[in-house]
C-alpha cells in the first residue's frame, strides 16, 4: 500500500491518484488530525482513517510519498506559545522523522536524493557548473561591498510565514534601505524574456514557459499566475540545456524536481530546483503526459519496493 502524506486541499494528489491505477492508496491529510487515529511504537505503526474505515501499518506499507504535509489555516502564535501550535509542531516532527526512516529503508517514493538535502544555497553552488547564475549574497549585519548599485531582488530560503496570511514573495528591493538586523538573501535581478519551468521525472523532461512581458519585471511570477490563472505554454529545450539539467540532477542525486529558470538572450539562468515542487497545474488535463509520467514512476518504484520487501521475507 502506498502511503501519501499531504493536506486536504492538495489538488495535485487529487489529480494524481486516479492515475495510480490498481495501486492501494492510503491518504493522510496532516491538517485533518480529527479524521485519524495513529500509533507509532517501538516495532512499527498503525494509522486508521475514521471516514473510510481503511487502515495501514508497517506490514502493509510498500511506499511512502511525501507530497505537501502543510497546515492550510494559519494561526497567530502568542509569544508564550499555544496548544494548537504545539500540536502542529509535534505532528510535523513525527512525519519528518517517519519520512527519513522510510528513506533510510528504501521506501520513499519520488522525493529523495542519494546525496542528501540540497537547500537553495547548495543548489546555487552546484548550478554554477551547468547554468548561468546571477550574483547572490546571504548576509546579516553589514551590507556587502558592491551592493549599493544595480537591481536586486530579495528571496526567502524557507516558506516560513511572516505574519498571519503573509508569506515572503520575491520582490525588488533597495539594499541600502534594508534592516540589517535581519538576515537577507539577495540576488541580482535577471531581466529576461521568459520564465521557464522544467519538471524532471527520472530522466524525462517536461518544459513550459511564461512570458515575462505579462508581469512586472520585479514581480514574483507565482502571484501573476495565481491572480490571472495564466496558462504556461509547453516549450522546447536545446540538447545542451537538457544535458545540463540531467547533469545537475545526477550530481545532486535527485530523481524528481521542478526547475525554475529565466531565459535571457536565449540562455537559461538558474533560479532553483524544488525537489517536491507543485506540477499538476502545468498539465492538469494530462495532455502532455506529465501526470501519467509521475504516476508511472511512483508505480515503478512501488513495484521495486514490493520485490525488496518480499526478498527480506
Amino acid at each position: 500500500m502506498i502511503l501519501i502524506c499531504t493536506c486536504s486541499q492538495d489538488g495535485t494528489t487529487d489529480l494524481l491518484t486516479p492515475h495510480l491505477k490498481d495501486s492501494s492508496i492510503f491518504r493522510f491529510n496532516i491538517d485533518k488530525p480529527e479524521n485519524y487515529t495513529w500509533d507509532f511504537f517501538q516495532h512499527g505503526f498503525t494509522i486508521f482513517d475514521r471516514n473510510s474505515g481503511i487502515s495501514i501499518d508497517n506490514h502493509l506499507i510498500s511506499s511512502f510519498y511525501q507530497r505537501k504535509p502543510i497546515h492550510i489555516n494559519a494561526i497567530d502564535v502568542p509569544k508564550d506559545g499555544c496548544l494548537e501550535d504545539w500540536r502542529r509542531q509535534e505532528t510535523d516532527a513525527l512525519w519528518e522523522d517517519f519520512y527519513h526512516e522510510c528513506e533510510q529503508n528504501g521506501l520513499s517514493a519520488l522525493i529523495h536524493s542519494r546525496s542528501g538535502k540540497y537547500g537553495k544555497l547548495r543548489q546555487l553552488l552546484v548550478a554554477d557548473h551547468y547554468f548561468k547564475v546571477a550574483e547572490w549574497h546571504m548576509f546579516h549585519g553589514e551590507l556587502p561591498e558592491g551592493m549599493h548599485h544595480g537591481k536586486w531582488v530579495a528571496k526567502s530560503l524557507t516558506g516560513t510565514p511572516i505574519g498571519k496570511g503573509k508569506v515572503f514573495f520575491v520582490k525588488e528591493v533597495n539594499p541600502i534601505k534594508l534592516d540589517l538586523s535581519y538576515p537577507w538573501f539577495l540576488q541580482k535581478m535577471i531581466d529576461g524574456e521568459d520564465e521557464v519551468t522544467v519538471v524532471y521525472v527520472n530522466g524525462r523532461l517536461f518544459a513550459y514557459r511564461y512570458p515575462r512581458s505579462a508581469i512586472r519585471a520585479s514581480e514574483d511570477v507565482r502571484m501573476a499566475t495565481i491572480e490571472n490563472r495564466s496558462h504556461w505554454m509547453p516549450c522546447s529545450l536545446s540538447a545542451a540545456e537538457q544535458s545540463s539539467i540531467r547533469g545537475f540532477m545526477a550530481e545532486t542525486g535527485y530523481r524528481f524536481g521542478r526547475f525554475d529558470f529565466i531565459r535571457k538572450d536565449g540562455e537559461l539562468w538558474f533560479l532553483e530546483l524544488n525537489p517536491n515542487g507543485q506540477w499538476a497545474w502545468l498539465d492538469s488535463e494530462n495532455e502532455d503526459g506529465l501526470i501519467s509520467a509521475i504516476a508511472e514512476e511512483i508505480i515503478s518504484e512501488d513495484d521495486r519496493h514490493r520485490r525488496m520487501l518480499l526478498s527480506k521475507h
